[in-house]
């Protein structure tokens, strides 16, 4: 076997798994807009982390790893990131609907920001100059992104909501990617899954409106169950990943998701797809979006990892 080739087709398939979470993560804001056509909030929430329960339960115990065990006695830590996960998917969520999938996902990249930064006041990490500079960047590209918007929206409060909520998601998604670092030494990467799964769909249960799943139409169910098919196949894709190529490129890679969206966004509606309507954005908005990604590059990009 030639080690070089072998080498070579490591690095391909870690490229194309990180290809494959960013896709999802890139359409899935879309895709929310669409379930929001026939379901509530609480609603697509629930379904998304409960029908991810029962797949990622059905292949644990397929592979004879015993999923039940941590539900026994659970860290207390991961019951912490089950919720602040649960958070997150709902508030990204609401943020969809009030807002839009192109503000969501251009928002949502502060997170990437937010995690470096408790990497540096948590974790005792050190910035580089690079680091840094992105910092700078990321604010200066939502500034234009939100300028754009104001000139196209009536900012009413539940525009400014929205905005709030988006980055609140944020906040409490780094909460539970702290939950999953110190946890991770003791648990196999899919057994916390499998609690934070389970935290999720019984805190959420009492937001669902179980006369929507009646009610709705064909657009809207195959959105949903493509929601919570998108959890489960882009976190498998991502842990792949990271077996291929280093943490740095693969986050790389991630952070261009909200380009996905946006295209997206410009494309569909103008296809009529499941009655979309296009985003309220001007070139100003898009050139914002565009150095505001460019800014969570430099800040996710580590050259020594």
């Amino acid at each position: 076997m030639n080690p070089t080739a072998d080498r070579s087709g490591h690095f391909l398939r870690g490229i194309l798994l990180s290809v494959v979470t960013a896709l999802l993560w890139g359409v899935l804001p879309i895709i929310l807009k669409v379930s929001l056509q026939g379901f509530n909030t609480g609603t697509i929430a629930w379904f998304r982390f409960s029908l991810a329960f029962l797949l990622l339960g059905i292949i644990l115990q397929f592979k004879g790893s015993r999923p039940l065990n941590i539900l026994r006695k659970p860290p207390w830590m991961g019951v912490f990131g089950g919720l602040c996960l649960t958070a997150n998917y709902y508030w990204v969520t609401l943020g969809v609907e009030i807002s839009g999938p192109s503000n969501m996902a251009v928002l949502i990249q502060t997170a990437s920001v937010f995690l470096v930064l408790t990497g540096v006041f948590v974790f005792r990490e050190r910035l580089t100059s690079r680091q840094i500079l992105g910092m700078f960047v990321v604010v200066a590209g939502l500034a234009l992104f939100f300028f754009d918007q104001q000139s196209r929206v009536a900012m009413s409060s539940d525009y400014y909501f929205a905005d709030f909520l988006i980055i609140m998601a944020a906040l409490v998604w780094v909460g539970y990617m702290i939950s999953q670092k110190l946890l991770s030494r003791e648990h196999g990467a899919q057994s916390l899954n499998f609690l934070v799964y389970t935290v999720a769909t019984v805190t959420l249960i009492g937001t669902v409106e179980w006369s929507e799943f009646a009610s709705a139409g064909d657009n809207a169910w195959w959105a949903l169950v493509f929601c919570g098919v998108n959890t489960l196949v882009a976190y498998g894709a991502l842990a792949e990943a990271v077996k291929y190529i280093p943490l740095a490129l693969i986050s790389v890679i991630i952070s261009l998701n909200p380009l996905i969206t946006l295209i997206g966004m410009e494309i569909l509606p103008a296809m009529g797809f499941a009655n979309l309507q296009p985003d309220p954005i001007g070139i100003i908005g898009y050139f914002g979006g565009a150095i505001a990604i460019s800014g969570v590059a430099l800040v996710v990009y580590r050259s020594n990892s």
